[in-house]
């Protein structure tokens, strides 16, 4: 059971989480919502995303931590006589990473949308089958043109470890890339974790990670083939490494390819940290780069 909330500061809607939010990093806003709890009809009155009256800011608070992003708000009006009758329709949009940070937080919900796309079935039939509602909080700071999202209600996975190992391999990720026909070349990006959710990645294959210890400054980029197997060893060039993050590869992406990538990386990063590697540098941050061996 979810207690309600008591920290609620601005206007709120608590919307169901649906498919739209994954698929299309979007979601009409109801005429109830506009008119009478967010009351932004004369707000936002451009249809394009690229007006400046259009944009605003995100924040999502998730476990007391908080990342902005873009947004934008647009409304369609319908001139036509064919839709004299229609109303306007307001849909709010959001940048893709923050649809990936919902993707992985509304799992239950995520997993449920891509097997409706998979069978092409409608909403109301999986959702009859497959019953269950999450809920995202969506308030609106109207002094600072902000939306402020928070899960509010999450279902469990059923299968929790399985989930965690779907996950950390980006399978998610990858049958999304597959439905919309854009998996060849689709490399899925990976946030910074602790070193202690390492153990979940005993199934990643075919990446590129990066290490970082906090405490001493220093950055360490490589590659493999299986994340488990190369993390058997000890990384004598950042023994101290605190964090990390994992950039998975698509299956097209040969041994050759990846080693061609990460020496990129490498080089790159060399060009902008210190190092010993005797490159020149523009030294933007105080962290070293600690791999020894780097292209000239």
């Amino acid at each position: 059971m979810v207690d309600e909330r008591r920290d609620v500061q601005f206007p709120l809607w608590r919307k169901k989480v649906d498919g739209s939010l994954f698929q299309h990093a979007m979601t009409v806003i109801p005429d109830w919502v506009k008119h009478g709890v967010f009351d932004i009809e004369d707000v936002f009155q451009e249809s394009s995303k690229k007006h400046p009256s259009s944009r605003v800011t995100v924040e999502f608070i998730d476990d007391k931590k908080s990342t902005f992003h873009e947004g934008w708000v647009t409304t369609t009006k319908f001139g036509e006589k064919w839709a004299a009758k229609r109303n306007p329709v307001m849909r709010f949009a959001f940048d893709n990473e923050l649809k990936t940070k919902l993707q992985n937080k509304f799992t239950m919900s995520h997993m449920r949308d891509l097997e409706r796309r998979m069978r092409q079935c409608k909403v109301s039939e999986i959702e009859a089958e497959i019953p269950f509602y999450e809920f995202l909080d969506i308030e609106w700071d109207k002094d600072n043109r902000k939306f402020i999202f928070r899960p509010h209600y999450i279902q469990a996975p059923i299968y929790e470890k399985l989930f965690t190992q779907l996950q950390s391999k980006h399978v998610l990720e990858r049958i999304e890339n597959e439905i919309e026909g854009a998996t060849k070349g689709k490399i899925s990006k990976g946030d910074w974790k602790e070193k202690s959710e390492i153990h979940k990645e005993i199934n990643t294959e075919n990446v590129i990670y990066t290490l970082v210890d906090m405490e001493n400054s220093e950055i360490y980029v490589g590659e493999a083939k299986n994340l488990a197997n190369r993390f058997k060893q000890s990384r004598h060039e950042i023994p101290g490494w605190t964090h990390y993050r994992v950039d998975q590869l698509p299956p097209d992406f040969d041994d050759k390819m990846r080693v061609t990538l990460e020496r990129m990386m490498i080089r790159s990063l060399a060009s902008l940290l210190n190092s010993s590697v005797g490159i020149d540098s523009m030294q933007i941050s105080d962290f070293t780069l600690t791999n020894k061996r780097v292209d000239k």
